[in-house]
């Protein structure tokens, strides 16, 4: 972490002084200032390999019903009355 600089009573006594304590102490502050707009143009443009479907976590195969698993299910071939019911040796809701 770089040091912190604060002007002292000299470098404020005369307008010159002062011109020259407020230049460095701007220096400073416009530098940091360009380094961060650099750093969140980086971090702003989108990754090309990253997926373009939906997060993980919301697709059939890792479907979660309030952090308990549900075994994944095409709800077009569900019937009437067909109930979501724990399955305690596989750990997971399943439709019977």
């Amino acid at each position: 972490m770089a040091s912190r600089w604060y002007p002292t009573v000299d470098q404020l006594k005369d307008p010159s002084a002062m011109h020259r304590a407020f230049k460095q102490l701007l220096d400073q502050h416009y530098e940091l200032q360009d380094r961060f707009d650099v750093l969140q143009k980086s971090q702003a443009m989108p990754s090309a390999s990253a997926p373009a479907g939906p997060p993980p976590g919301s697709g059939p195969t890792d479907t979660q019903l309030l952090g308990l698993f549900v075994k994944p299910v095409d709800t077009h071939t569900l019937a009437d009355g067909v109930k979501l019911t724990w399955v305690r040796k596989n750990g997971r809701f399943e439709f019977l």
